[in-house]
């Protein structure tokens, strides 16, 4: 075979593919290519060394990589030039007793942009399906922040971060993971206050902090956090809260960050409403409707609870059962919306007297009991005595009226009293009818068969 018939044959299956493709000798000069390829690289390269030509010195590389393990299942590889993405396919054949080398360039650029679609979408469902098993997992809401905190920075990859919520008393910091006790210190001082309000007031989904915004803020500087984004947290109507999150190493912010930033901060949301959707449904499963205190359900859980507790730790607790004297009366004289009115003012009384930790219900109709733990029946009679002489005191207002009403209480201890829940409210319930055939208006603690007044 004649060179020029050569030529004019590797003319003819050059361009026969659509595809680039370039034939070149075991040293990488070109015999030729087709017209593809000289599109791709912007010239005609006949007679150049491939290597010359500026971004395909790397194809030489894979090239002499496969020359020499000349393995079937490496002659594919993956490469990209001038912002396309390429498969590189080498083929070795004879031609005028020379042995000749061809690349094709497969463009695959269109399939690595979807594959990195799908990369990325498969990233947002596992970090969707990540913040959303948090919430389903734990049903201790302080559990649910703090887990939800950690979830957030694994997939985003930060070093430190806190979730803020904003509630009826102020902003509440829920959770922090990463955060040294000199910054915490600092945040709960308010030294990143009037930023948050500056974001408060924008309507930007994320807010990024580089190592130069991050100089005019002392807190950070001082604890060299070099990266800093805050993700407003929106309800339906207004913010909810924020998560901040910082890393003390620097690191890029590109639009699949920004993304994946975004997406945390709607599904955080959703979580949020969720967790308060579930806190108010648990509220008004344990709750009396009409006074707000806990109910005669959460009650009996209580008690129990706090016998288990007090059995474990050797302390002794007391129980105290109030009962509104001659109820049906004021029900009778200024109807029941009246009694109403009164069984709310007496819930707030019982409330102001009370500590955060005694378990205060409404038992049933005008009769209220209250568990206080590690209390002594002594300290209850107390208790008991100034709660009645307040509402000796006090003048009911209900419809224009002034109403004057009493009560009565039972109390009973454990374990001297019983050692059960049915033992002890048996107990303070035996003080309390005492109390109501000594007269009413009296507190009785239970002695047996011989109760006595508490005074």
């Amino acid at each position: 075979m004649n060179t020029s018939e050569d030529k004019s044959t590797d003319k003819i299956s050059c361009e026969a593919l659509s595809e680039p493709i370039v034939v070149f000798d075991k040293d990488g000069y070109i015999q030729t290519h087709n017209l593809s390829f000289q599109n791709m690289v912007g010239e005609c390269c006949k007679g150049r060394n491939i290597r010359s030509i500026p971004g395909l010195s790397d194809v030489w590389s894979l090239f002499t990589w496969y020359l020499k393990k000349r393995l079937d299942n490496q002659r594919r590889n993956r490469f990209s030039y001038k912002n396309r993405e390429y498969d590189i396919t080498f083929n070795e054949f004879y031609n005028d007793n020379r042995n000749l080398y061809s690349i094709v360039f497969h463009d695959i650029s269109h399939f690595v942009s979807i594959e990195q679609e799908l990369l990325k979408r498969n990233k947002e469902l596992i970090a969707i399906n990540n913040l959303s098993t948090v919430f389903m997992a734990a049903r201790d809401m302080d559990v649910v922040f703090n887990r939800l905190m950690e979830t957030v920075m694994m997939i985003t990859d930060f070093s430190l971060g806190w979730l803020v919520l904003f509630e009826e008393g102020g902003e509440r910091i829920v959770s922090m993971k990463g955060v040294s006790e000199s910054l915490e210190k600092s945040i709960r001082e308010g030294c990143i206050s009037k930023l948050m309000e500056a974001v408060f007031n924008e309507s930007d989904p994320l807010f990024i902090f580089d190592h130069n915004d991050i100089q005019l803020i002392p807190c950070l500087k001082k604890e060299g956090i070099n990266f800093f984004g805050i993700i407003p947290l929106r309800g339906y109507d207004t913010i909810k809260g924020f998560i901040c999150l910082g890393n003390r190493l620097g690191r890029s912010f590109d639009f699949d960050t920004a993304s994946m930033m975004s997406l945390i901060g709607n599904q955080v949301s959703l979580i949020i409403e969720k967790v308060k959707l579930f806190e108010e449904t648990k509220r008004l499963s344990i709750t009396d409707a009409l006074t707000g205190l806990y109910n005669a359900r959460f009650f009996y859980q209580s008690l129990d609870k706090e016998i288990q507790r007090a059995k474990r730790y050797d302390e002794s607790f007391s129980l105290i059962i109030f009962d509104i004297d001659d109820f049906k009366d004021v029900n009778d004289t200024y109807g029941h919306q009246a009694g109403d009115e009164i069984l709310i003012e007496f819930s707030q009384i019982l409330l102001r007297h009370t500590r955060k930790t005694d378990i205060v219900s409404r038992y049933g109709g005008e009769e209220f009991v209250i568990i206080l733990p590690n209390t002594r029946k002594e300290v209850a009679c107390s208790l008991a005595e100034r709660i009645m002489n307040e509402v000796s005191h006090t003048a009911f207002k209900a419809n224009d009226c002034e109403i004057r009403i009493t009560v009565s209480g039972g109390i009973a201890g454990f374990p001297d009293d019983g050692a059960t829940a049915k033992d002890l409210l048996y107990c303070a319930d035996m003080a309390l009818y005492e109390a109501k055939s000594r007269g009413k208006k009296r507190i009785i603690q239970y002695r047996g068969t011989e109760n006595e007044d508490c005074f």
